[in-house]
């Protein structure tokens, strides 16, 4: 009796064995493999409203605020301390704002770092000053008596922000770094702009707001947003086309031998090609020959039937040999020639006028002989 119970206890105990054996293999055993935790911190969009252009808003400092449209052009925007003007690989984004101050004292309406806008790339872009057009280069005083307005359609004055951009951007939301009155959670008004698609900007842009196109002659026509320049705009002779704070024109363009530089003629084998051109200065900021010719590194160019592209030889005054000199003022019209030199069986295919660091407009001579 008593090997029989010891027997059996001994079974028992041999299970209870087994089983530790088993709970410790199991607490020892590897884990079993996780899904991998996503250790990216982000940081959400700040709260904001969807604005539209057209609509008022009641902005936070004391102002019922408008964007009342906005454009893509290459003119230079008057501003305080010099125009800002579209470089050569630029364009500008203009906005017309209207603002009236609903606070019982006067208010100031602060612009500094107000608006950005944001291209396709996600790339931000900041604003000059806002101006009324009235006031040109002018301080522009933005503090308003109790319901004075500013920018309102019927003032006939417009106000307006300007931002520099590059001349292949496309701008897909314009942000106002503002919320509205009483909702002291929101930090912005986002203006989703039409055509853009949720990828782009963070939602589709509303029909509401339209970008104007740039103009046909400085437009690249296979982008249907119209807000891609190109490279060289379309120049038409006898036209006014803006580059930097001047409007260029060609008046004429022909072939010579005479001595037109310095009382010399082309040398052996070799002719003249003669560009007419008045600069018209669009600016109130003084301006002299200097900035016209660009310098340096002038951008006038022609290329030839050979497909060589040459500099201008000299630049001189319409009708004499002499060094053309003139300050400009607002409004101010010159008239210059630009020489160049190029083989007597040559002819020019294309002329490529532009002041110094701006847009350049491409002209096409071959017809010229």
């Amino acid at each position: 009796m008593l090997l029989k119970k010891r027997s059996s206890w001994l079974r028992g105990t041999h299970g209870v064995t087994w089983s530790l054996l088993a709970v410790c293999a199991a607490a020892f055993a590897a884990p079993a493999k996780q899904p991998a935790k996503n250790t990216v911190k982000g940081q959400g969009q700040l709260v904001g409203q969807n604005g539209q252009f057209g609509a008022v808003y009641s902005l936070q400092q004391g102002f019922n605020f408008t964007v009342l449209s906005a454009r893509y052009d290459v003119i230079p925007f008057p501003a305080l301390n010099g125009a800002i003007t579209a470089k050569t690989e630029e364009k500008l984004l203009i906005m017309d704002i209207a603002i009236k101050n609903v606070k019982p004292a006067d208010n100031y309406f602060a612009t500094d770092d107000l608006f950005t806008a944001v291209d396709t790339t996600g790339a931000l872009y900041q604003h000059g000053p806002a101006s009324l057009v009235s006031k040109g280069n002018a301080v522009t005083d933005l503090t308003l008596r109790p319901g004075q307005g500013l920018g309102q359609p019927e003032l006939k004055d417009p106000l307006r922000v300007a931002f520099a951009i590059p001349a292949k951007a496309r701008v897909v939301k314009i942000m106002v770094n503002q919320g509205r009155v009483g909702r002291n959670d929101e930090k912005v008004i986002r203006y989703y702009v039409a055509g853009a698609k949720k990828a782009e900007a963070g939602e589709a842009g509303d029909p509401k707001n339209v970008i104007a196109p740039l103009r046909e002659t400085v437009r690249d026509t296979s982008d249907a947003s119209g807000a891609i320049a190109l490279d060289e705009g379309k120049g038409t002779m006898g036209a006014y086309l803006p580059s930097g704070g001047f409007a260029l024109r060609l008046d004429s363009f022909a072939y010579s031998t005479e001595a037109l530089v310095d009382g010399n003629t082309p040398e052996e084998g070799k002719r003249y090609a003669v560009a007419t051109i008045t600069a018209k200065c669009l600016v109130e900021n003084p301006l002299t020959m200097f900035e016209v010719q660009g310098g340096d590194d002038p951008l006038y160019m022609i290329t030839d039937s050979d497909g060589e592209r040459t500099k201008p030889t000299a630049y001189r005054k319409a009708r004499r040999d002499e060094e053309p000199e003139h300050e400009f003022k607002k409004g101010d019209e010159y008239a210059f020639r630009v020489v160049f030199t190029l083989p007597t069986e040559a002819t020019t295919k294309t002329l490529v006028l532009g002041v110094g660091m701006a847009r350049k407009w491409a002209y096409d001579v071959s017809g010229v002989k």
